[in-house]
């Protein structure tokens, strides 16, 4: 468990499986465009706890971790947010996070991703976190840059919105800074 000050990021369990299927579903349409291949695989309560199974799995054998947002006031689950296709070479993964629409407009977003980019940095000890967003999404890309992710470049023709729609997307990345104090104890 990660805590904020508002915010309680819980790895995912079957027990909130069901909530996040209603949730999910009813937000359909505000996650569609990037969240495509999620939606696909949790049409039903059944294959939503099939993939939360998976993703327990994968997180125990630290190939992604996948959380829960939640209230910490109430408990009530706002959003999701996860590190995955870890590279343990570099180390470096691809983060991804939502917030419901219900929940948006109280910076939820930047709390749960300054918060879990210094997880995956600190408590991970990953050297590179980098996130994929449209040139459209207005909103993300100030989260992004907020939370002090770098824009690199444009990856064109890199994603399908609703598995249809062939778009650019733009990389935005985090990588641990060195100082050359922390260089030298490496290499002495």
């Amino acid at each position: 468990m990660i805590e904020t000050e508002r915010l309680v990021l819980k790895p995912y369990s079957l027990d909130f499986a069901e909530e996040f299927f209603v949730k999910f579903q009813n937000d359909k349409a505000n996650l569609e465009d990037y969240f495509s291949r999620t939606l696909s695989v949790t049409k039903t309560l059944k294959e939503t706890e099939f993939y939360f199974q998976n993703k327990i799995i994968s997180f125990e054998k630290n190939e992604c971790f996948y959380y829960g947002i939640y209230l910490k006031a109430s408990n009530e689950l706002i959003g999701h947010i996860s590190v995955r296709d870890i590279d343990w070479t570099v180390p470096k993964g691809e983060l991804a996070y939502f917030i419901f629409s219900d929940f948006s407009g109280h910076k939820y977003s930047y709390e749960a991703l300054k918060t879990f980019r210094d997880f995956c940095i600190i408590e991970k000890e990953m050297l590179r976190i980098f996130m994929k967003i449209a040139p459209d999404n207005v909103a993300s890309k100030k989260v992004a840059e907020f939370c002090g992710f770098e824009l690199e470049g444009l990856l064109k023709n890199d994603y399908r919105k609703r598995q249809e729609v062939l778009t650019d997307m733009l990389l935005y990345s985090f990588t641990k800074q060195f100082t050359s104090a922390s260089i030298d104890k490496d290499y002495q």
